[in-house]
């Protein structure tokens, strides 16, 4: 269990000072829709969405 422990630790080093290449950077982007329906009324809808590299 402690080598399994210790195996995770070492990857999340290596991960965190850059060894597997340039970290990326996320691209934020959100929409936000108001509306009124003439059955339902009015109405709002949110997106929000994380995209990583390219």
């Amino acid at each position: 269990m402690m080598r399994l422990i210790f195996a995770l630790a070492g990857l999340l080093v290596l991960a965190g000072c850059g060894v597997d290449g340039e970290p990326l950077t996320p691209t934020y982007s959100t929409s936000t829709t108001i509306g009124y329906n003439s059955r339902t009324g009015p109405f709002s809808n949110t997106t929000v969405g994380v995209q990583f590299g390219g």
